[in-house]
């Protein structure tokens, strides 16, 4: 076994014993509530009740339907008592795994492949936010370049990126290193063609594209407000039009009460109609509520990109994007198995589509 084979089955080992627990098998799904109910039998009733505890990393401006029912106490009177932790993904994943937790707001990534590939009852039942098409040059959460390397907002050179310095959140890895991957694509170069630096991340990504020791980085919101006062840099690649890949991952405790996982998701439609429509942005009220929710001020609120939510949650797009990021990903050999697992192991559609069908009780 060479070296490479042998990090890989210990990275197996070690996720068997933290997702399935120390003397439990890995070897089939373990059956949950929800196994071959139709939508329609997982309608919820003023009596259905129950806590939900949900792992989530920050207050993102992406995770705004939940921040904002949890702000305006929307799930008061539901019969649903609904909370966060705050976790990291990678911490939160396990807990949910193992019923700890009922749930992550969360970004897909490798590990939920992994955990998929495991057997283990993870699935994505919902999308956060939706990328709207994004005009040249707009400020936007992203890669950012300098102007010295890259040129105009309005049509960077991104072969000019070819051996650059660049930093992703996740060291190439997932969604964001898949963005780069498109991004470079369309000029004949891919990622293995610049340099990936070590993580920069938040406030230090937008230090080392200021003072030059990265070239390009990712910028997560709101900071893309503070990136645009700064003419020497420019946004060069965002989100593709459509899914995201921000999910609702919910684990066997929410599979197990499909009553209340789409009443979770009620609520969440019931406060996205309300405050989340529009340019939510230009509205004081919901202005100022996700201020304090995301804990930053109204003025980065309103300069922040504006972000479209869709009260269905519809999860169309959802299988070709788990299709593209796993693509990416197996080619990259970054996950801890060769075969391409098919979307179903990893999305649920039927909660979104229950959300469309049952009778609305909140």
């Amino acid at each position: 076994m060479n070296r490479r084979d042998l990090r890989r089955a210990l990275a197996v080992a070690a996720a068997a014993v933290v997702l399935c627990g120390v003397g439990a098998g890995c070897g089939a799904p373990a059956p949950t509530v929800s196994d071959g109910m139709a939508p329609d039998e997982m309608c919820p009733t003023e009596q259905t009740a129950g806590t939900v505890k949900i792992g989530m990393s920050s207050p993102l401006a992406v995770f705004a339907p939940l921040l904002l029912a949890l702000q305006t106490d929307a799930f008061a009177g539901t019969g649903l008592e609904v909370s966060t932790e705050s976790l990291q993904s990678t911490a939160s994943l396990p807990l949910v795994a193992r019923g700890q937790l009922d749930a992550q707001i969360t970004s897909l990534s490798n590990a939920h492949y992994n955990t998929a590939n495991a057997h283990v009852p993870l699935e994505w039942i919902a999308p956060m936010d939706k990328q709207e098409p994004i005009p040249a040059g707009e400020a936007v959460a992203g890669y950012w370049a300098r102007v010295d390397r890259v040129g105009s907002a309005a049509a960077p050179n991104l072969a000019a990126l070819k051996g650059a310095k660049v930093s992703t959140p996740t060291r190439g890895s997932g969604v964001a290193g898949l963005i780069m991957d498109n991004a470079l694509s369309k000029v004949g170069l891919r990622l293995g063609d610049v340099s990936l630096t070590a993580p920069l991340v938040g406030a230090d990504a937008l230090t080392g594209l200021i003072n030059g020791s990265v070239d390009a980085a990712w910028i997560s919101a709101p900071l893309e407000v503070e990136a645009a006062k700064y003419p020497e840099l420019v946004p060069i690649a965002g989100y593709e039009p459509g899914i995201t890949g921000t999910s609702v991952m919910v684990g066997p405790t929410m599979l197990n009460r499909p009553d209340v996982t789409v009443k979770f998701l009620q609520v969440l439609r019931k406060v996205t109609q309300r405050y989340l429509t529009g340019d939510y942005r230009r509205d004081p009220e919901t202005a100022a509520l996700l201020a304090e929710a995301e804990q930053t001020d109204i003025e980065t609120v309103r300069n922040a990109a504006l972000l479209a939510f869709d009260p269905t949650f519809s999860m169309d797009g959802a299988a070709e994007f788990v299709d593209r990021l796993q693509t990416f990903s197996l080619e990259r050999g970054e996950l801890e198995y060769d075969q391409p697992l098919d979307s179903s192991e990893i999305i649920d559609t039927r909660f979104t589509e229950a959300l469309a069908l049952c009778r609305p009780i909140v």
